[in-house]
């Protein structure tokens, strides 16, 4: 492996030098900017699927439980898989068939919640 820009070589394991003050505030504003941008699809995508249980009979808090169960079969889904990443253990079959289940059904209810013009799709 190489240092970026170095040519230098880095071992696995070595240590980085600290960041610099403008890399941290480069990393924030990167952290700060997709948890905005995470925010704003989530409520979009939460908004779709709250229409489309509403649309199908379900209503109250029922409609309201549809998206916050399928964008947490994600959400779980994920972390497991992360977590197990963290400890170099090899990850089972279950939290991929979650993740894989609950990004289908999101795409799938946003679809059938969108509009029917080209932009909407």
């Amino acid at each position: 492996m190489t240092r970026a820009g170095t040519g230098s070589q880095v071992s696995p394991g070595a240590v980085s030098a600290p960041a610099s003050r403008a890399d941290t505030c480069i990393r924030a504003a990167a952290g700060v900017t997709v948890a905005g941008l995470a925010g704003i699809a989530g409520a979009i995508s939460y908004s779709h699927m709250q229409e489309l249980a509403a649309a199908h009979g379900e209503t109250g808090w029922q409609a309201h439980a549809f998206p916050l169960s399928v964008d947490g079969i994600e959400v779980v889904a994920s972390l497991v898989l992360l977590a197990d990443r963290r400890l170099g253990r090899r990850s089972g079959w279950l939290p991929w068939a979650a993740l894989a289940a609950g990004t289908t059904a999101s795409l799938a209810a946003n679809v059938a919640a969108a509009g029917a013009g080209p932009v909407g799709r």
